[in-house]
């Protein structure tokens, strides 16, 4: 006789995947509402709010369930009930989202609040917890021991905690982003993670593409503070603390020399100003670690050599050194050149590119993650931007930087400088009330390279349109303005406008 009824068991089997599926995926909503019902479950993902999940209702509801449920399993496994194998399996299920979410909250405050060199006080009770749940039915053979599991919900608590922080936004594209940073940790499938893949991750590096000012760090930084940290047992501690396990570099800003020096360290003497030896950032990096090379597009044909041997054979030598180093951490990469372009120009070799494409992310601008919602999104980014430069919700202060935008530039402005245009937006409303965008490029005083061409009927009509409407622009500050200066509505000259910005975005 079976322990559980069909529908009983279609339940377990939704909360033993729940449990370990995509947080930011589509398959999270259905699984809650075939728990809790569809009326309860909300069936979009992106409508949660700023706070979830600590304010979501209907997490509670499936935990009293999963509490419930494992309850009645182990009253009837002490009973001598003898649970077919794909009910030990949904038991498993349920007894690994029971112990998760019975130390969510502890995890969370070890997150924010506690130096995780520390020893950590409620392992004990969570290894009791661990033999109690598992005494009848075992583990899964992934998770054979308490401290490799409360390593594994550690990770998976960070990784929630600081993808859904880090990348602002409940809009679709703000949204996809979220669940393909979650897939580069744990891969699409979850289950071939835990049984592959789990402490091999760091071996596949990431490329991050965006257009600028699109939170590109953002997202290293929330890959690099979720990696997998080992838990050890005897000490009760975790072996390193998770906020210094990422190491970002602009390469950008830096000189070829200084770019090499940086990365792989040098030999005293290896060049003029050497004057002892030094450790490059790939040095001495474990497992758990991830150094971000930002702007990866800006480094000359001999630095991308190198970097292409430490991707092939994780082996790297100071400059001026012959001894051979070894690199164990994870590289993400990021760009806003197109590198597509790049490789045809030659200026980005294809073998090092093709060492880095196998897990690419691409972070949305501005523009897109307002589409199709003019005002709605846009309020909310500017709310959650407040809250975090205030350090409280001000709802004045939100209803200032909306009226400040539509005035300004309006709500059909392109943002061509993604998040951090609105952001410096948002701060300069808070300091002095108003915000002006920057002035195109193009003659200070007017259209005069234009109208020599247009002397010569030499101008197409778009061209002529555009540009003058973007001097319009230019010229008053914003889309509303220009607008009632041409006899326009504002949507017309930001359709012209948006053509003579420069293009920010990798096609």
């Amino acid at each position: 006789m079976y322990m559980f009824d069909p529908q009983t068991a279609a339940r377990l089997e939704a909360i033993g995947k729940l449990g370990f599926s995509n947080p930011f995926g589509p398959e999270r909503p259905e699984l809650e509402a075939i728990i809790v019902g569809e009326e309860a479950a909300r069936s979009v993902l992106w409508n949660r709010p700023i706070d979830w999940p600590l304010e979501d209702p209907v997490l509670p509801v499936i935990r009293e369930e999963a509490e419930r449920q494992m309850a009645r399993a182990q009253s009837r496994l002490a009973a001598g009930a003898k649970p077919t194998d794909r009910e030990l399996e949904l038991i498993r299920g349920i007894a690994l989202y029971v112990l998760y979410y019975r130390y969510e909250t502890p995890l969370f405050d070890w997150i924010t609040t506690e130096p995780t060199p520390t020893a950590v006080a409620f392992y004990e009770d969570f290894r009791a917890d661990f033999h109690a749940l598992f005494e009848r039915v075992g583990p899964p053979r992934w998770a054979s021991s308490p401290a490799d599991l409360f390593a594994l919900f550690f990770q998976t608590r960070r990784a929630f905690h600081f993808v859904f922080h880090q990348i602002l936004g409940t809009s679709t594209a703000a949204a996809r982003l979220r669940a393909s940073v979650w897939e580069s940790l744990f891969t699409h499938d979850m289950w071939r993670y835990l049984g592959h893949l789990q402490g091999r991750m760091h071996e596949v590096s990431t490329l991050i593409l965006g257009p600028s000012g699109t939170g590109k760090e953002l997202v290293a930084s929330a890959l690099g503070l979720s990696s997998f940290i080992p838990f050890d047992q005897a000490r009760q501690r975790f072996i390193r603390d998770f906020r210094w396990t990422f190491y970002p570099l602009n390469l950008a800003a830096m000189s070829k020399n200084l770019i090499e020096s940086e990365i792989f360290g040098h030999k005293r003497g290896a060049f003029t100003g050497a004057s002892a030896d030094r450790k490059g950032h790939f040095e001495d990096k474990a497992e758990s670690d991830t150094v971000f090379l930002d702007e990866v597009g800006e480094l000359d044909g001999e630095v991308q050599v190198k970097l292409l041997r430490v991707l092939q054979s994780r082996v790297f030598h100071r400059l001026g050194d012959t001894e051979p180093r070894s690199f164990g951490g994870k590289i993400v990469a990021a760009t806003n050149r197109d590198l597509s372009e790049e490789m045809t120009a030659q200026r980005f070799r294809q073998d090092l590119y093709y060492r880095l494409c196998a897990d690419i992310i691409r972070t949305p601008s501005l523009r897109e993650q307002l589409s199709g919602d003019i005002g709605g999104e846009l309020e909310r980014l500017v709310t959650v931007l407040i809250q975090r430069n205030l350090g409280a919700l001000d709802p004045g202060s939100v209803d200032e930087v909306m009226q400040s935008i539509e005035q300004s530039v309006g709500f059909e402005y392109v943002w061509p400088g993604n998040m951090r245009e609105l952001e410096q937006c948002v701060r300069n409303v808070l300091i002095h009330g108003h915000y002006g965008p920057p002035a195109l490029s193009g003659p200070s005083d007017g259209l005069e390279g234009l109208f020599e061409r247009m002397r010569n009927t030499d101008a197409a009509l778009d061209e002529v349109t555009a540009a003058y409407s973007a001097w319009a622009y230019a010229r008053t500050g914003s889309y509303t303005s220009a607008g009632r200066a041409l006899g326009v509505d504002r949507r017309t000259i930001a359709k012209h406008v948006e053509g003579t910005l420069p293009s920010r975005t990798n096609h």
